[in-house]
């Protein structure tokens, strides 16, 4: 394990508490009363899925716009996600990677946010590649975005990792054809994916590289 490749959300960054708390908000801004929202629900509907799953779900349970509810929930994210932190460990695996001679890359369908995020922790110059929603890539877990950063960065694909927290981020690096590492920091997803490593903390990176 010489390079690896990080989803962002839920991975590097501890972001779905501040996501889960804009939903929140952005259904209470539709009128649904807080004692009917179950904050472990959402987040799990998130997580074990996705977004757009989770505002599918609740849109269609309490009859609301699917299309307004992502609205609202977008301009309440905007200014939560800003709060986030790495998860612990991440800084110090993202450094020890480079010290060994290795790549950081990131892929995320987060939009430059991420970034910024990244260049307020001043862990930006540990990455030699980015890939957000910026530059229009299918999603995962189609592999162009993937393969992309391998083609870009020069990595060798049997020394590299996709470091994700969901299904789809093992699927991703299947279809590019490299290993995969499943962060399931609170046992989710353990029958999930087939990933090549499973870990709970990231700091269980450090004995792999």
């Amino acid at each position: 394990m010489t390079n690896l490749i990080w989803d962002f959300d839920g991975t590097l960054f501890d972001t779905y508490p501040y996501m889960v708390s804009a939903f929140t908000k952005a259904l209470q801004q539709n009128g649904i009363d807080e004692v009917e929202i179950d904050g472990d629900e959402i987040y799990q509907q998130m997580r074990v899925h996705s977004l757009n799953s989770a505002i599918t779900k609740f849109s269609a349970r309490f009859h609301l716009d699917s299309e307004r509810l992502l609205a609202d929930y977008r301009r309440f994210e905007a200014l939560e996600i800003q709060l986030s932190q790495p998860f612990a460990g991440g800084p110090t695996i993202l450094q020890a990677v480079t010290a060994n001679g290795g790549q950081n890359g990131l892929l995320t369908h987060r939009d430059e946010q991420a970034i910024a995020l990244l260049e307020q922790f001043k862990l930006k110059s540990l990455f030699t590649g980015f890939v957000t929603s910026q530059q229009g890539f299918a999603r995962k877990p189609d592999p162009a975005s993937l393969l992309f950063l391998i083609k870009q960065q020069h990595l060798n694909p049997t020394e590299t990792f996709m470091v994700g927290d969901r299904k789809l981020d093992v699927e991703a690096a299947h279809n590019a054809g490299i290993k995969s590492v499943l962060f399931d920091p609170d046992y989710l997803l353990e029958a999930t994916g087939n990933p090549t490593v499973t870990i709970h903390s990231l700091a269980e990176l450090q004995q792999l590289l």
